[in-house]
């Protein structure tokens, strides 16, 4: 039993931080711990339950473990793999949102993890950055960027092209920085590889549910997540004992610290008394606001005080990156890795892109 919770500790330090947030606001906010559950975004915790449930379904068919053992086969080495899975993310993440991406992408890099002596959490790290890359070009890439975009009633073209210099910009930043991290290093295969036995059923529906519940999701049809719930229960019930409910935990948690910040009095008064008419101002609250409070409540914190829509975008579309809360996306990646040493490695990478994708961006679009 001792050794199942130091498993559990261990696999959940991200944890106490936020847990020791969370008191240190209650104790600041003592009034406000019987409101709590009005500070969590549920549609977001429900979908995100829902996104689990059916990719645990996908990983556990072990169908991801025999496309990627096809895969590389046809790759020759570490650089064109991580290229690979990086530009897989950015894409995906344009349509399917960051999240989503990250979901489908990750799984299928740890499924190669298996057949490699080679150590792709590198890769997964780089993944969770190419999701903040690719989703800052549409509105529907992440919910920051649907907030904006329905808040000043954008057009889908006109948001694009707004964001797209922005989009390049980290695009080839982030391609020169993989260049220089990742070498021509060859991928050295286990030389045992046991066989993989798939479960198409398990595959076959998760894969043809997937896009059924975004697509509800997209329509309001919340009550999708319970049928999804019951349905792998009856038929799957080894499915719903995998799935990460740590993480969900984790989410609901972050929603109530974020609100809470975002409510501290000193916090608002030093946001008036900076020049919110500069664009330069505004991108750079944005951008450091994303690392205090993520984001996504960082781009609704921020339009408070001002209305420039597009320096708030490039502000929290940067600071996606960095700490490792700045971006839901980032937790959700690297929650997947396991070993010693993940989250020091993760913002050794993801904090380096930062400073050049900052200094990039003001000297391109906000220098006087």
């Amino acid at each position: 039993m001792r050794e199942k919770f130091k498993v559990l500790l261990k696999d959940n330090t991200i944890f106490l931080p936020f847990i020791l947030l969370l008191l240190v606001l209650f104790f600041v906010f003592p009034e406000k711990i019987m409101e709590t559950h009005k500070f969590v975004d549920w549609r977001t915790i429900i979908t995100l339950l829902g996104l689990l449930i059916i990719t645990t379904g996908i990983k556990e068919s072990a169908f991801l473990r025999k496309i990627s053992r096809i895969t590389l086969r046809k790759v020759k080495n570490e650089r064109i793999l991580a290229f690979y899975l990086i530009a897989l993310s950015a894409v995906f993440s344009m349509v399917l949102t960051n999240d989503i991406a990250l979901f489908i992408i990750v799984p299928l890099t740890i499924s190669m993890q298996e057949s490699l002596d080679n150590d792709l959490k590198k890769i997964v790290i780089f993944e969770a950055i190419a999701v903040n890359v690719g989703s800052a070009l549409t509105p529907i890439g992440n919910p920051q960027n649907l907030f904006l975009w329905h808040k000043w009633n954008n057009s889908f073209v006109n948001f694009v092209v707004n964001m797209f210099p922005l989009f390049l910009t980290m695009v080839v930043i982030l391609l020169v920085f993989a260049l220089t991290v990742f070498k021509n290093k060859t991928l050295l295969f286990k030389e045992k590889t046991e066989n993989i036995k798939t479960d198409n059923r398990l595959f076959l529906i998760s894969i043809f549910l997937l896009p059924l519940f975004i697509a509800a999701i997209e329509l309001d049809f919340y009550v999708s997540v319970p049928i999804v719930f019951l349905l792998y229960l009856l038929l799957f019930k080894k499915v719903i004992l995998k799935v990460d409910y740590p993480l969900i935990i984790l989410f609901i948690i972050m929603f109530i610290d974020f609100h809470l910040i975002s409510e501290l009095g000193f916090v608002s008064s030093f946001i008036e008394k900076l020049n919110m008419n500069s664009s330069s101002t505004v991108f750079f609250t944005s951008l450091f606001s994303s690392q205090i409070m993520s984001n996504v409540p960082a781009s609704i914190f921020v339009s408070k005080f001002s209305a420039n829509w597009k320096a708030i975008a490039y502000g929290v579309s940067v600071g996606g990156n960095g700490l490792i809360f700045a971006s839901l996306a980032n937790i959700i990646a690297i929650r997947f890795l396991k070993g010693e040493k993940v989250l020091s490695s993760y913002h050794k990478y993801s904090i380096i892109y930062l400073l050049l994708s900052t200094i990039a961006v003001y000297f391109l679009f906000y220098l006087p």
